[in-house]
């Protein structure tokens, strides 16, 4: 279900991307992501659908060639990560979230009923971007 928008503010954009976007060539869409959390923009990366260990850091690498100010690799593998304080806090206060491709299912089984979900819907819910 999702979270209730305050009155005075407008969902956040929902960027779903699919798998193998252009992380190379011209990279539109992830560009057009960052542009839509703001001006030199912090942005929270959740890897937790990938296999790969430097999925992270590869989209934090891209995003900061973006001119995002800030880039954060939330690391959730598994459910009682999602009650780290200090990542609920990362969460409650960058511009944008990116979740990286890879098993959706994993993906769900960790975060899915979490802090960190919770904060993800509200978050959107008053304006923030998430994209992946």
């Amino acid at each position: 279900m999702p979270a209730h928008s305050l009155p005075d503010r407008t969902r956040g954009f929902l960027i779903p991307i699919g798998g193998a976007e252009d992380k190379i060539g011209d990279t539109k869409i992830l560009k057009r992501f960052v542009r839509l959390c703001g001006r030199r923009p912090s942005i929270a990366i959740i890897p937790t659908a990938s296999k790969r260990d430097d999925a992270g850091r590869i989209y934090q690498d891209l995003f900061s060639g973006f001119e995002a100010s800030n880039t954060q690799v939330l690391q959730f593998a598994r459910r009682e990560d999602c009650e780290n304080e200090n990542a609920l806090k990362i969460l409650a206060q960058c511009d944008g979230v990116f979740i990286t491709g890879g098993n959706q299912l994993r993906l769900s089984t960790t975060l899915g009923g979490t802090p960190v979900a919770k904060m993800l819907r509200k978050r959107h819910a008053n304006g923030m971007p998430i994209a992946g």
